[in-house]
């Protein structure tokens, strides 16, 4: 019954005004039951009614205003939850590799790692944890990937022409028709410890966004988190009332959520709309899950800064924590 004094209370609060019979017509109840209903909240003091004419208002009441916000407050914390199904096997990921910077000819997935490529690594990685299935979004200097799969024949390619008036949510539905299971999701411009794959891969959420502290490299994608799972994300941090990490670049993502995701943007109508974003839209509603690992090593490659940093240090530094600590969390 709460569901249905809750509806018929909104809507007199939008208009107060309305017979019986209109509020029937809207709620889908019976002229019966819309009567009995105010009734009942008329005794608990939600609505009082002033008689104007032949006909009467319902005035929503101070105390009818806060049950209206506590309950859809309660319903913003609610969650739907994907069955887990146990441990679910991940066979495919989703590189997004589109996008151009203007510091560099190539893309950023084939600047040089030690004796391979940025991108290469990620590959053996992803490889390592028995994901053979791996989609690659290009876009800018697509021909470099086109060679590229010619090596790793598992690779299945997907070009987004419009890579440089569009954002990321564009590409990942370029693949869609690939993408058929759970999957993890990773941009092509960052260098990471294999301990995060291993953080989502075991995570019990099927849907899990891998969040860090602060990294302060001025481009963060901020997270809070509420009731442990994804609340909000921005880089702006004038958003938040806490701010609980950094989101940096590497997801799990459900088959499930992914359609949502991609329901919400058939809507869309701003072409650099981000995947970010619409997982966002997608969490008002589902629960997104997260992992946080405070101190993992990584970094994002937008400039030639970034780049040299990387070899001078990052790359090193993760290089002998990989080689003492292995690739798992401690």
């Amino acid at each position: 019954m709460q569901e249905k004094e809750f509806k018929i209370l909104e809507i007199l609060n939008k208009n107060s005004s309305l017979s019986q019979r209109e509020i029937a017509a809207s709620v889908e109840v019976s002229v019966g039951t819309v009567n009995s209903i105010i009734k009942q909240l008329v005794e608990k003091d939600y609505i009082s009614i002033k008689k104007v004419a032949n006909s009467q208002n319902y005035l929503v009441s101070e105390k009818g205003v806060l049950f209206l916000e506590d309950y859809i407050k309660g319903n913003l914390n609610s969650k739907i939850v994907f069955p887990t199904e146990g441990h679910r096997n991940i066979n495919q990921a989703v590189i997004l590799a589109a996008g151009e910077r203007l510091d560099f000819k190539k893309p950023v997935g084939f600047l040089n790692l030690g004796q391979d490529t940025i991108v290469e690594r990620t590959i053996t990685l992803l490889h390592e944890f028995g994901i053979q299935d791996i989609i690659i979004i290009t876009g800018y200097e697509s021909q470099y990937y086109e060679q590229l799969a010619q090596k790793y024949t598992n690779l299945k390619l997907v070009k987004n022409s419009n890579y440089r008036w569009t954002g990321t949510m564009h590409s990942l539905a370029l693949a869609q028709e690939f993408i058929t299971d759970d999957f993890i999701l990773i941009e092509s411009d960052i260098v990471f410890e294999k301990k995060a794959l291993f953080a989502l891969i075991e995570n019990k959420n099927r849907n899990c966004l891998l969040i860090t502290s602060e990294s302060g490299s001025e481009d963060e994608v901020f997270v809070e988190i509420r009731d442990n799972f994804i609340f909000k994300m921005s880089k702006d941090r004038h958003q938040f009332n806490k701010i609980d990490g950094e989101l940096i670049g590497i997801s799990k993502i459900s088959i499930d959520i992914f359609e949502k995701m991609l329901e919400e943007f058939r809507h869309n109508m701003n072409p650099y709309f981000n995947y970010e974003y619409a997982l966002l839209d997608v969490a008002r509603t589902f629960s997104i899950g997260y992992t946080k690992l405070r101190d993992l090593i990584w970094t994002e490659i937008d400039t030639n800064w970034h780049y040299k940093n990387l070899l001078n240090y990052i790359y090193p530094m993760l290089l002998e924590k990989e080689k003492t600590k292995g690739g798992r969390p401690k």
